[in-house]
């Protein structure tokens, strides 16, 4: 690559609570970037181990990681707003501290930038930890209108910093869906959004595969967003919104509410999940063989 000053500073945001051993992966990813001019902003969010010292030991000395620590605890989304309001880059995308990013991933997203698109993203690597998935990995320009039927953009992108500040950020008031309301502001008020079919970033999801996907504070969260952005959605959208309510509940779907709710597209996702519930002891044994092998159907 050229020098360093021919390329735009992008501000790299993460933040971190009581997940030192992951921080630490989802950070060396970073610093191994092929892109020639990031900074890394880390926002320990009141961590009650020793996440605050072990960072600060290894990384304290590189000038491309500064530090942030939050007295309280204020949740993920202030943590990356702390950091977007300090960032000193053009640009600025993010991670989350349990994931990581391939060597070009900076790079990668720069070079599909173009100020045409709101903002930029790609396919993602999906690892249940002995088995990965390729999830969007397709060009593609993702507007309102699809992105309301179902989040396409992954949990992260690259944007200009200024219009994040325009945007106030992330909203804080959200309990989950933050990164998505954060995408279908940016492209309601900035316009379509590209992803492009790269994936360059790993989302680790074996150590979570045990939890509560449909707790009552997901649940409401979603009811929250879809009241937040009911103005900007079709009737197409709102009854897809509510077919993915329907899958984080887990209700039961047949075959005639099957047919109609593919009036509305999403056809392969409501097919898989028809299926799926029809095969639910053979998928319970793929998750299985997903997180641990083959081995793992063998144990308790």
């Amino acid at each position: 690559m050229s020098a360093k000053q021919d390329w735009p500073l992008i501000s790299v945001y993460m933040p971190t609570y009581n997940r030192v051993q992951m921080a630490i992966r989802a950070i060396d990813s970073v610093l191994a970037q092929d892109y020639p001019h990031f900074e890394l902003l880390v926002v320990d969010d009141a961590s009650k181990d020793d996440t605050w010292v072990t960072l600060t030991n290894k990384y304290g000395n590189d000038d491309r990681v500064r530090f942030f620590r939050q007295s309280e605890g204020k949740g993920a989304c202030a943590a990356r707003n702390l950091a977007i309001f300090n960032a000193k880059g053009e640009f600025v995308t993010g991670i989350d501290d349990d994931d990581e990013f391939l060597p070009h991933r900076l790079s990668s997203l720069y070079r599909a930038y173009d100020a045409q698109y709101s903002c930029v993203s790609s396919g993602y690597i999906w690892d249940y930890g002995s088995v990965q998935k390729t999830l969007f990995a397709k060009d593609e320009m993702v507007t309102l209108s699809s992105l309301l039927d179902l989040h396409t953009l992954s949990n992260q992108a690259l944007v200009t910093r200024d219009r994040m500040l325009q945007l106030q950020g992330f909203d804080e008031n959200l309990a989950a869906f933050q990164d998505y309301d954060m995408w279908v502001r940016v492209v309601a008020q900035f316009g379509p959004a590209r992803r492009i079919s790269d994936a360059s970033y790993k989302v680790n999801v074996g150590h979570e595969l045990g939890r509560i996907t449909n707790s009552p504070k997901r649940l409401d969260a979603h009811k929250q967003f879809v009241a937040k952005h009911r103005a900007l959605m079709s009737e197409r959208n709102l009854q897809n919104q509510m077919f993915y309510r329907l899958m984080m509940e887990k209700q039961p779907l047949g075959l005639l509410e099957l047919l109609r709710q593919c009036r509305f597209g999403l056809q392969k996702l409501k097919w898989r999940y028809y299926l799926k519930q029809k095969m639910a002891r053979l998928s319970s044994l793929r998750i299985r063989v997903f997180s641990k092998g083959l081995a793992g159907l063998f144990k308790k």
